[in-house]
């Protein structure tokens, strides 16, 4: 029943597959627990993508694999069809390299398109890793120049992946990285399926020439690794960016902003893999390492302490050498004018002294002024947003080990940090983080609090207040509130629809809890744990803890990584309603 995947964009839609066990009850009509298909049988959720989602499974031989599972169906287009073919074809044709996430088999059965992967047992994206811990400058080079060369191995394969970042790469239990996730990766013996002038990719990890819409090649996969290694070196972007600034900021920078120097961040960097940095960041990709081998050699020298190939002058270094190339010209000019007469001599002189003392006063302003920057710190480099983001980093990280506490005091130093420099946005998203540690310690009034200035702030992202609205009444209904709980709903207009309409009806009162959780699984992914967390409220405020109970289980479950909120403080209900 199931083929190889030679996908076409104008296939008709088929049923769901109905497969029979050897027990014979039937498979599940939906991707979940004991749904089959092909020789592959799911058992649980690792987690969801941004076409697909991700399955542990199990082939006939009770063989554990990684299956991701792509439905067609209404809002599916054409394109993302193809891009799921071209990654199952990309994929194939790489799973010989040791960092590049091996592919057992593509398929299809009905409407659902799936890849069967390689399961990497306690395994974590590099976001989480840098995010949970923190990485030695040497892991990160080594990592570095395995995944360099992972995408050298592609190149010469003729594949681009285009979408390099650190979600898109994994470290496995024996800490190798593996890069996975061609998802948008082109084919170069395939016609194109990008409109031309299109943005593919990730606009933070994204090349100069991917933001300006055109063809790229391997100079653009060797840019947008140089940022993730920037970032994962430093813990902020190579621009003056946040992650959540608005995506046309994004792409100007991207476009025309230079790179900052990243020894302004972390000093241990030494200055040949800083230029090894800068060189992979250029904004020509003429001026790029040629391919992504001669970036890993580089990387390997740095590590090494040898001289790298790369080389970057700084406004001091251009200054040194305009200095010392007019020293070369006085001496000339002395030797030259050696025969002629005493006050020509002089003349000469005097002429080249002055332009010696010239040069040399530029040089003097120019160190100057480098050594300011380095000293204070401009908004440019040092800022206070950068440090704001890395207060950020950490307290996730402790909110991650359980550290409710020393996490909210982390994100009031963020907040802090980022309303001094004005920079509202910033401080929204640290300011939900911080809500959610308040309520984790039952500081209800404090969370409340914090909801409310989230919804006040008029920068704050619209995802974030949308979030603050619906957390905010949730703590409302909890503390028994109901003029906080209608006041709450009042401050900030409902969406016309979607799931977080539905689900702020639901904890009006205007919804029903069951209605809620027959269209769970129709939401995207993202918010499905929300709106069950949300129908069990619902369920504890109308007297049926039981059932609350269930649906906040359910939340615990489909929650990857356990840690994801709003799974621990789920946990903290369930125990509640069963004393209750």
């Amino acid at each position: 029943m199931s083929k190889t995947t030679t996908m076409k964009s104008d296939r008709k839609l088929a049923k769901p597959a109905q497969s029979i066990s050897v027990e014979g009850a039937p498979s599940p009509p939906y991707p979940g627990k004991d749904f089959r298909i092909d020789e592959y049988t799911l058992s649980d959720t690792l987690g969801h993508g941004s076409m697909a989602t991700v399955f542990l499974a199990t082939d006939r031989t009770g063989h554990e694999v990684a299956i991701k599972i792509f439905q067609e169906g209404p809002g599916v287009s054409a394109t993302m069809l193809e891009r799921f073919s071209r990654e199952a074809e990309a994929s194939k044709k790489l799973r010989r390299h040791p960092n590049i996430m091996k592919i057992y088999a593509t398929g299809q059965e009905g409407p659902y398109h799936f890849i069967a992967m390689e399961c990497i047992k306690r395994s974590k994206t590099l976001e989480n890793a840098l995010e949970n811990g923190s990485m030695s400058l040497s892991m990160v080079v080594q990592l570095g120049i395995k995944i360099a060369r992972a995408l050298q191995y592609a190149h010469e394969h003729r594949i681009i992946h285009r979408d390099v970042k650190p979600t898109n790469i994994m470290i496995d239990e024996f800490g190798e990285p593996l890069l996975s996730d061609f998802g948008v990766a082109e084919l170069i013996d395939l016609p194109s399926c990008t409109l031309t002038g299109a943005l593919t990719g990730t606009p933070l990890y994204m090349s100069p020439e991917q933001a300006r819409g055109e063809r790229v090649g391997p100079a653009s996969d060797i840019y947008s690794l140089g940022v993730v290694l920037f970032e994962a070196l430093t813990g902020v972007l190579p621009y003056n960016l946040q992650h959540f600034s608005p995506v046309k900021q994004v792409i100007d920078a991207v476009k025309n902003e230079v790179s900052r120097r990243p020894r302004l961040f972390r000093k241990e960097i030494s200055l040949d893999l800083e230029a090894v940095l800068l060189k992979a960041l250029e904004k020509d990709s003429k001026d790029r390492y040629m391919d992504a081998e001669a970036l890993a050699q580089d990387l390997e020298r740095a590590l090494a302490n040898r001289r790298v190939s790369a080389h970057h002058f700084s406004p001091l270094d251009r200054a040194r050498h305009l200095a010392r190339f007019y020293r070369k010209i006085l001496a000339a000019g002395l030797l030259g004018i050696a025969v002629v007469t005493t006050a020509g001599i002089l003349f000469r002189q005097k002429l080249l002294e002055e332009r010696y003392q010239g040069v040399l006063r530029k040089a003097q302003l120019k160190n100057l002024e480098y050594l300011l920057t380095q000293a204070s710190g401009s908004p440019d480099s040092t800022g206070q947003t950068p440090r704001a983001w890395h207060e950020i980093r950490l307290a996730r990280r402790a909110m991650t080990a359980g550290d409710w506490t020393g996490a909210s005091a982390m994100l009031q130093t963020a907040v802090d940090l980022s309303e001094s420099i004005r920079d509202r946005r910033t401080a929204a998203i640290a300011q939900l983080d911080q809500a959610r540690c308040e309520a984790m310690t039952d500081r209800h009034d404090a969370a409340r609090a914090l909801y409310r200035q989230m919804l006040e702030n008029t920068d704050a992202p619209p995802s974030i207040a949308g979030t603050a609205q619906m957390e905010g009444l949730i703590l409302a209904l909890l503390d028994r509130d109901r003029p906080g709980a209608v006041e709450t709903l009042k401050i900030r207009k409902l969406p016309v629809e979607g799931p977080l309409r539905d689900t702020l009806l639901c904890l009006g009162g205007d919804r029903a809890a069951e209605d809620l959780l027959d269209k769970i699984d129709t939401m995207p992914p993202r918010f499905q744990n929300d709106a069950a967390l949300a129908a069990a409220i619902r369920l504890y405020i109308d007297g049926e803890p039981k059932r609350a109970q269930a649906a906040l289980k359910r939340c615990i479950q489909n929650s990857v990584p356990p840690s994801e909120w709003p799974a621990p403080f789920a946990r903290l209900l369930y125990a509640r309603f069963s004393i209750d």
